[in-house]
């Protein structure tokens, strides 16, 4: 395949991504909002059936996302291996958390309030980061 249209692919990837990322986060205010309260009053009004509903389709999903975004990452000579490693681990911690949290929640653990709205902000921010990454040396190539 042409660089070229290695490129341009790179740009559409990230294009969705972002538009992914920013209707869930969007979709996540109207369902349970940032108050630490509504967001307990959700997951503990939640069903074990109904969070794996959720669950189950995020993990397929993001995990495909992650893959084809560390892909592209690891396609960029800007940036050392040290530092692709924080993204590799760090997405994937993060993702572990923002989605096991609602789980504790659910049991009762209502602290983990605190670590599902910390890893769901740290996982966009650091995501994006990735992503800003990714599309500058994209259109350093493409233009």
């Amino acid at each position: 395949m042409h660089h070229q249209s290695l490129r341009v692919l790179a740009l559409l990837f990230v294009a969705l991504i972002v538009l992914q990322s920013l209707l869930g986060g969007a979709l996540f205010l109207v369902v349970a909002g940032w108050n630490p309260h509504d967001i307990v009053h959700y997951y503990t009004q939640k069903s074990l059936h109904g969070a794996l509903e959720v669950l189950a389709p995020h993990v397929l999903f993001v995990s495909i996302a992650l893959m084809g975004s560390l892909h592209f990452l690891g396609f960029i000579k800007t940036i050392g291996d040290k530092q692709k490693q924080f993204f590799i681990h760090g997405l994937f911690g993060l993702f572990g958390l923002d989605q096991s949290a609602p789980l504790m929640i659910m049991a009762g653990f209502e602290s983990f309030v605190w670590v599902k709205i910390v890893a769901f902000v740290a996982f966009e921010i650091v995501l994006a980061w990735l992503l800003i990454i990714i599309f500058k040396k994209s259109v350093d190539e493409f233009f």
